[in-house]
Parts: C-alpha cells; structure tokens; sequence
C-alpha cells in the first residue's frame, strides 16, 4: 500500500498566502504519522468528500455534515476536532441590517446570503431550522446567494446585496444572547450595524478526518500528535485553520445535528443539498 497521501483542504479565496504554510504543515504531519502527506486544495466540501471517497485523500479537515455523511458511509473517522475558547460547539445565526425584519416569518420574500450548500452554520442548519418552524424553504426567499464564505455573508448583508444571511456565533448558554460573532468586538460589543434574529445549535465544531484506508498506525500516531500540539505544528493549524488546541471528541457530540438531518433525510427535505440526501446513511 502507498505511503504517500493526500491531506486535503478547502481553498480559500486569498489561499496563495496559505499554500507554503500548508505544504509546510504536511510536512510536519508527515514526520509525527510516518507516512507522507502532500497538500491537496480543493473549492468546496463537496469536492474534498468525493476525494475522501475516491481515495485520493486520507487526511482533511472536515465541517460537521460532510464528517457524519463520510462516518455513515464508513469511509472516515473523526481523529481530533478543535476546541476555540475551550468550546467544541458553537451555532448559527441569522442576521439583518439593524432596523430590518425582527423575526422569521419577516424573512418571507426577501433575498438571502449564504456560505454553500455543505456549510452547517451557513446554510444547513439555517434551512432546517425554518423547516421546523413550518416554514416552506423552497418557496421563502425571493433571491438566494452564494458567496462562498461567512465574510461573504457579512458583506453582502452591509452592503444590502442581501436582506439576511447566516453565519456562525458563540452564544451564552445561559440567556442565549450572541457573546461572540464577526460583527462584534471582543467585548461583545456590535462593531457593524448588525443583529441577530434567530439562532441555533449547538453545531459540533469542524474536525480532522481520517480515510479508513489511512494505516491503523498512521492514524493513532496523528491522532497523538493532534492533542500534543506544540511549536511550529500548533502556529501552523491556528494561522491556517483557526485553532491549534485539538480534543477527542465525546461519543454522543454529533448526535443533535445527526438526529436532525436522520429527521430532514426521512423527509425528503429540502433543507439538505441533493447530494446529501442521495448518500446520507446518518447513524447506519
């Protein structure tokens, strides 16, 4: 069996300040798996799932729902997932402009921004969650946006591009308000002319996946290295994929979103990509 690997990510649109850091971290990553990974970039989840599923990469870092479709699939494993400010969750939130529509039935007609169609926080779970308020998502917005990032999605809602858009936040599991976001400082304070209307979750963070064809022993060795991140290798995962401070995941922290997309697969709903519902086998 082949000891060179692909370790995939998704391309960012600014990914050329990302490429040598990258290629620097498969290096490392080499050395502590005793195996060789080279960079593989792709332009969406989509992609990086079907390269898992043809082989071609056994290591990436995975948002939630493409790592339950690729564990129903038997193809992958969750090795580690990232914890940001000691969390391991965080939500989605609907925003506005301040002074636009308070509350979800006011979303009816208007034009929506979102991240893809494999993005949790930027269009999964936002979609499910109006299917589960009664919500006909097919027919709700007048216009609907891709923009490929949660940036995106705050651009295009200060600019007026859209009406609302969904992203990701921390809130306060006390009260629920929104603690922690893109438009807020770091004392929670708005710094963009933004709110939320709706939130939900918790979401389980993304996670580093291994290909079940990943060697065994592989696999352990980089899944040691994950949690006794140090030096070098830990800079490399903050600057390049936000946290360096990775954790082994309980056994039940996917079961909420599970149980949700089980409930919209039965369904037939269209809240989920049709790629999605066509090879979702959650909880086989």
């Amino acid at each position: 069996m082949s000891d060179v690997w692909g370790f995939g990510t998704v391309r960012a649109n600014d990914w050329s300040e990302g490429r040598l850091p990258f290629e620097e971290l498969c290096q490392l990553a080499s050395v502590a798996g005793g195996v060789t990974f080279t960079p593989v970039q792709v332009s969406s989840y989509a992609e990086l799932t079907s390269a898992i599923l043809a082989g071609e990469v056994a290591l990436a870092w995975m948002p939630p729902v493409p790592t339950i479709e690729l564990e129903g699939e038997r193809a992958a494993s969750v090795l580690a997932i990232p914890a940001r400010r000691g969390a391991t969750t965080y939500h989605a939130a609907f925003i506005v402009r301040r002074g636009g529509p308070k509350t979800l039935a006011e979303l009816r007609g208007r034009r929506a921004a979102w991240v893809q169609r494999d993005s949790a926080a930027g269009y999964l779970v936002p979609r499910m969650h109006l299917a589960a308020q009664g919500f006909d998502v097919l027919r709700f917005f007048a216009r609907e946006l891709f923009v490929h990032s949660h940036s995106g999605v705050i651009d295009a809602v200060l600019s007026g591009d859209a009406d609302v858009g969904a992203t990701f936040c921390s809130v306060d599991d006390a009260t629920g308000a929104v603690v922690r976001a893109a438009w807020l400082d770091a004392g929670g304070q708005s710094t963009k002319p933004l709110e939320a209307i709706a939130t939900m979750g918790p979401i389980p963070n993304d996670a580093v996946v291994a290909s079940s064809t990943l060697p065994a022993a592989a696999r352990a060795a980089i899944t040691r290295w994950l949690l006794t991140l140090d030096g070098r290798a830990r800079e490399l995962f903050e600057g390049l994929l936000g946290s360096g401070d990775f954790r082994v995941p309980a056994p039940n922290h996917y079961e909420m979103l599970r149980h949700a997309l089980r409930a919209a697969h039965a369904r037939g709903h269209d809240a989920l990509p049709r790629e999605s519902r066509m090879r979702m086998r959650v909880g086989r």
